[in-house]
């Protein structure tokens, strides 16, 4: 049976808020880059230059983590970094889930793995840094899924899981608070549905409403005829004074 030390893993509230600065020139160095935030009053943690892995160019895109010291949120609001004008933005996270690049396992990174290494090249337990094979390998075998053609690393492969967007998590709050929340938004449709189902009284009392208006009309329309019939007469009186009138003028 494998034991492993016991071990601290990081909270979330302690993990640094990774941001990206753009506009830099590819050339400037990550060492440049921390001490310029330095500078400025930030503690940085690791910071790196991103590169296209298609084309195998690196790209004009740094990423920092920065820690949540001080007023660590004003990281957004910095225009100029190493003498050039930028722009800082939340690092956008891959809809896929880490993997980590000791054990090849998925959720979770090198930094909190405790697990014995595994290495992507013959699936032994050492580190693939120590292994015995240095040269590229044409036709690798995924030691994740079992298909050849990539390494375990590839973020195109199949067991690589999809991570599940969880809109009810929320910083300090407990597990049992949010699903006692959610069950609560469960229960609302349901109060709703009842306040607009109305009751069988209320329905008779609108269809008397609807009968009783309906012979008022019926009134009305046998009425029409006889109030036609005086209106024409009216009419014609008030022309026959009229012409009476003119012929007095």
């Amino acid at each position: 049976m494998c034991t492993f030390p016991p071990s601290k893993v990081e909270a979330y509230e302690d993990r640094p808020i990774k941001v990206v600065i753009r506009d830099l020139p590819i050339s400037v160095e990550t060492s440049e880059i921390i001490q310029s935030l330095e500078e400025k009053g930030y503690t940085i943690g690791r910071a790196s230059q991103m590169k296209s892995y298609k084309e195998k160019a690196l790209l004009p895109l740094y990423l920092i983590d920065v820690k949540k010291i001080g007023n660590y949120t004003n990281i957004f609001n910095e225009k100029q970094i190493c003498c050039f004008r930028v722009k800082v933005v939340p690092y956008r996270k891959r809809k896929k889930a880490i993997i980590c690049y000791n054990c090849s396992g998925f959720y979770h990174s090198v930094k909190n793995c405790h697990m014995h290494p595994r290495c992507i090249k013959c699936n032994g337990q050492h580190a693939t840094r120590d292994c015995s094979i240095k040269e590229k390998i044409e036709e690798p075998t995924c030691i994740n899924c079992g298909e050849k053609g990539h390494l375990a690393a590839w973020k195109g492969c199949k067991a690589h899981p999809l991570i599940q967007k969880n809109s009810d998590r929320k910083i300090g709050k407990t597990y049992a608070q949010a699903t006692s929340n959610k069950s609560k938004r469960d229960e609302e449709p349901e109060l709703k549905n009842a306040e607009k189902t109305p009751d069988i009284d209320t329905e008779l009392s609108d269809l008397k409403d609807s009968l009783q208006a309906m012979k008022e009309m019926n009134v009305c329309k046998n009425f029409l005829p006889c109030l036609k019939r005086r209106v024409n007469a009216v009419m014609q009186n008030h022309t026959k004074k009229k012409c009476s009138l003119c012929l007095m003028l």
